[in-house]
């Protein structure tokens, strides 16, 4: 049957066959990356910038949530709503209790927290930071980060993070000049940004990031094992 994204140019390469089945995949994943992941995709379909974050305990569950709400105008809740301090990992935090202890939960997120993030993490006392990708904007602005992943060595969920988080910066440049992020991104995560450009333009359609990616599993594998070749070299 042929694939459902071959219709964007997008084809798998047999040789690089590194995923297994998608919902196996998506069902054996921590809770942390699954509801990650989902909320980057919520704020992507909004025209927000997708980045998805949560709280969990150490039995995996999530216990609070965020995603970024920086660039949101429209109606919705939550007092740092359509300010800078709207990341989501921020918007995590909000939703944890002062009477919670912070020092036995994770602060899981789809992209490497930037330093008001991590400074408030650190602030409050959260025990453990983890998360998917490293951060194009940073990576992009010459802040490297650690370039890699906290906890996790599945490198399909590292580039599903960041295909998102780059469709998500294009879209809000509405076919103006290609933004700083995007074209610094071409030189540093080249498997990404090639996937990235054989999408659609615009928002996705699709009604949830688990029937997005599904539909983008083995083009994700085949830039993921791409990547980590190239990383290894």
């Amino acid at each position: 049957m042929r694939h459902p994204m071959r219709k964007y140019g997008i084809r798998r390469c047999e040789m690089f066959a590194d995923v297994g089945n998608f919902d196996a995949e998506w069902a054996a994943a921590p809770e942390a990356v699954r509801r990650c992941l989902a909320l980057a995709y919520e704020a992507l379909v909004v025209g927000g910038l997708a980045v998805g974050s949560v709280l969990t305990d150490p039995t995996g569950t999530v216990r609070a949530e965020g995603r970024n709400q920086a660039y949101d105008d429209g109606p919705g809740e939550g007092p740092l709503r359509g300010t800078p301090l709207a990341h989501a990992e921020m918007n995590a935090l909000g939703a944890a209790r002062t009477d919670w202890d912070l020092s036995a939960l994770t602060l899981w997120s789809t992209q490497e927290p930037c330093s008001m993030c991590t400074a408030a993490a650190a602030f409050t006392g959260v025990g453990t930071v983890r998360y998917l990708a490293p951060d194009p904007w940073a990576l992009a602005s010459g802040n490297d980060g650690s370039s890699g992943v906290a906890g996790m060595g599945r490198q399909p969920w590292l580039v599903a993070a960041n295909v998102m988080f780059l469709r998500s910066v294009s879209a809000a440049a509405q076919g103006t000049e290609e933004p700083a992020t995007l074209t610094r991104c071409r030189e540093l995560e080249p498997e990404t940004v090639g996937l990235h450009d054989a999408l659609p333009p615009g928002l996705p359609e699709v009604r949830n990031a688990e029937a997005w990616l599904e539909g983008l599993w083995h083009a994700i594998g085949d830039a993921a094992t791409t990547r980590r070749l190239r990383m290894d070299s």
